[in-house]
């Protein structure tokens, strides 16, 4: 296969757009040009005025505030008043040099009205009651454009588009003050059911809001356009210091410790809140009152003090008192449970990450380990830390809670963007070895902060990329480079080999792979080829071109892939059964199919790849029997069980299989599935 085609299909890149560079560097013109543009209007007036000449000719630079300003955005095509109109939010983020600015769209139903019209009346009837002044939108008057001055959160089924901020001129003539914004909007295409949409991958249009100050500070009003056509009226208010706002909720298991905050430089107090705080975030901490017990239908299932399965920590998580997963349309709330565990279990994962998850909505949560800890298997340079367990180290327990929250809001390990170094999204044990080589201990000098290149995801990622509830978690396929950024090592294969040459319809394929070194020296290599870590991406290309990515079911959200050198003619070997991912099926059509895999990994900001692939052949049908039993297995659910071999997690696909069995028993994939423990 032609190594740059489809490549981002073939290693299941995800696109997600966001505002990166800096917009509205340019103040606008010097003193001497405004003297000269100002002259036609002005001819007797000298060039050499004070500066107040901005004052005389009506030239004004506008100052954007930093934080979150709600939007609203009523389409001129609008033929009913009630109807297709926006609201959401706009964050501005102040540069040394400019701004960054994004935003998200909403849609407004016309329900919405309603509620807001009531407060809108009992607020003129009674406006001592409000100590901030209300302003009601003159675009829409049932909106309050400030009744609270809070960050509003809107429900998740009504999204619509992310707002990408291209540019800024925030200087003008003429009173009142007037600036622009443009942007590039990106519709988002929401799925059949659930949330976890995608984005195209070039802008759905381009759009200028041209906006006037008004009398009411960080208030803004004015005119949408596409090019030079106008589509719509607009304002902007300014609503509070953050960009976003979120509430973490703790819960701790019996027998368990929770992280606490810790001593700061200066007296200060490091914590959760603070930890966000650095990157903008409102995050409302809740400790719930005592401990919560093992779930009944756990009891002789799960150990507390042992490794826990994604299933088990699924069960704990919809036990806690006050769990609502509908909650989430009013709230961006993501829980952290503290659990036991074990030394070696991994400090901690956030494990509701998939289309596995029984209730199909990801990233509601994660665990944080307080009995699993700093072994030197991990890491030579956890310092004091060395042996012992989270509980009794607060600093790192603490950096180590907070890095699988982060994953709750969709952040990836930093080996993955631009390399390990002392912050929260990096892997502990890299962490260790940051400190270490630049001379400095763990776990006391942690820094206790998101890096740049995070803070900028969690201002400027769309709403469904970040909230819980939204899109899947997404590993390293966000950052998967471009296929002419990629090295593909000639002395590096990938040996692949398929249990079967030809597969039935709605029958697994067991599949192995060995990364190979040919050459004559040792090469630096992933230790582990996985697919849950994506470390191994697997694709399916069909009779018609069409590329299907294998995305795991449940990915390795926590993974700490170390690089070793691969010795001459030695191997490292992965496996996995093809069938189903979050992408869908990988057989659903006879004819010939090409399996490929994809090893891909990074050493610095350089990325290598090796690959190899096979061919299969899906049969056709031959008997309306065979067509009964593919129509029973190529479901979702089925594949679910097939993908995570927990067949007792999905009850609708017990019953399919079953069915399937009654109809053929000897069917090559019934039989299939009996050799995978799922008959």
């Amino acid at each position: 296969m032609v190594r740059t085609r489809d490549f981002d299909r073939r290693i299941g890149a995800v696109h997600i757009p966001e505002a990166e560079d800096a917009i509205g560097t340019s103040s606008g013109p010097e003193l001497d040009d405004v003297v000269r543009l100002a002259q036609p209007e002005f001819p007797n007036v000298p060039p050499a005025l004070d500066p107040r000449i901005g004052f005389h000719f009506g030239f004004c630079r506008t100052k954007l505030r930093q934080g979150c300003y709600t939007i609203t955005f009523r389409p001129k095509s609008t033929t009913t008043f009630f109807l297709f109109s926006y609201q959401g939010t706009l964050r501005v983020e102040k540069l040394n040099v400019g701004y960054r600015i994004s935003g998200d769209l909403y849609t407004r139903s016309l329900f919405d009205i309603f509620p807001r019209l009531t407060v809108k009346a009992a607020v003129e009837a009674q406006p001592a009651l409000s100590a901030t002044p209300v302003v009601i939108d003159r675009f829409d008057p049932g909106i309050l454009v400030a009744p609270t001055n809070k960050i509003p959160i809107f429900p998740r089924r009504r999204y619509y588009s992310y707002l990408k901020g291209t540019g800024a001129r925030l200087w003008s003539f003429g009173r009142p003050c007037s600036f622009t914004l443009d942007f590039d909007e990106f519709r988002y295409q929401h799925p059949a059911s659930g949330f976890n949409g995608s984005f195209p991958t070039t802008p759905t249009r381009s759009l200028r809001f041209a906006l006037k100050h008004t009398g009411t500070p960080d208030l803004y009003e004015g005119k949408a356009f596409e090019g030079s056509t106008e589509v719509g009226t607009v304002s902007i208010r300014r609503v509070s210091k953050y960009f976003r706002k979120a509430t973490l909720h703790i819960h701790t298991l019996q027998g368990a410790v929770a992280p606490q905050s810790v001593p700061g430089a200066g007296g200060t107090t490091e914590s959760f809140r603070s930890i966000f705080a650095g990157v903008g975030w409102d995050l409302k901490v809740i400790y719930a009152s005592g401990t919560i017990p093992l779930p009944a239908s756990l009891n002789g299932v799960q150990n507390p003090n042992s490794c826990w399965s994604s299933a088990n920590s699924a069960t704990l998580l919809a036990s806690v008192p006050g769990y609502d997963p509908s909650e989430l349309d009013k709230v961006w709330k993501a829980r952290l449970l503290a659990i036991p565990a074990a030394m070696g279990c991994s400090r901690g994962r956030m494990f509701d990450n998939g289309t596995g998850d029984p209730n199909n909505v990801p990233r509601e949560g994660a665990v944080t380990h307080s009995d699993d800890g700093y072994p030197a298997a991990d890491s030579p340079n956890f310092g004091t830390a060395q042996g012992k367990k989270q509980r009794d180290v607060p600093r790192a327990f603490l950096r180590s809670a907070a890095h699988e929250v982060g994953h709750t809001f969709n952040q990836i390990h930093q080996f993955f963007e631009l390399g390990s170094d002392n912050s929260v999204m990096t892997v502990t044990p890299s962490v260790a070895n940051v400190l270490a080589a630049g001379g400095d201990s763990f776990p006391d000098d942690i820094n206790l902060a998101f890096n740049d290149t995070v803070r900028r995801h969690l201002i400027h990622l769309p709403d469904p990329a970040v909230r819980p509830g939204g899109m899947a978690f997404f590993g390293s396929a966000i950052n998967a480079p471009q296929a002419d950024a990629v090295t593909f090592p000639s002395e590096l294969t990938v040996e692949v080999t398929a249990s079967a040459d030809k597969v039935r319809l709605g029958e697994p394929l067991p599949l192995k792979w060995a990364l190979r070194n040919h050459g004559e020296e040792a090469v630096p290599v992933p230790s582990r080829v996985d697919v849950e870590s994506l470390t191994a991406r697997v694709s399916v290309t069909d009779p018609q071109g069409k590329v299907t990515f294998m995305r795991p079911v449940e990915l390795e959200t926590c993974s700490h892939i170390a690089l070793e050198d691969l010795a001459p003619k030695r191997a490292v070997e992965g496996e996995t059964v093809v069938y189903y991912g979050q992408d869908g099926f990988a057989f659903e059509t006879p004819g010939r199919h090409t399996v490929e895999v994809i090893v891909l990994w990074s050493l610095g900001d350089l990325h290598f790849a090796a690959c190899g692939e096979t061919t299969v052949w899906v049969a056709y049908p031959l008997t309306d029997r065979d067509n009964e039993v593919a129509a029973l297995l190529l479901d979702p659910d089925v594949g679910c069980a097939v993908a995570t071999g927990e067949r007792e997690r999905f009850p609708a696909a017990d019953e399919r299989i079953k069915r399937a069995v009654k109809i053929q028993e000897k069917h090559p994939a019934c039989q299939r599935l009996k050799k995978l423990g799922l008959v």
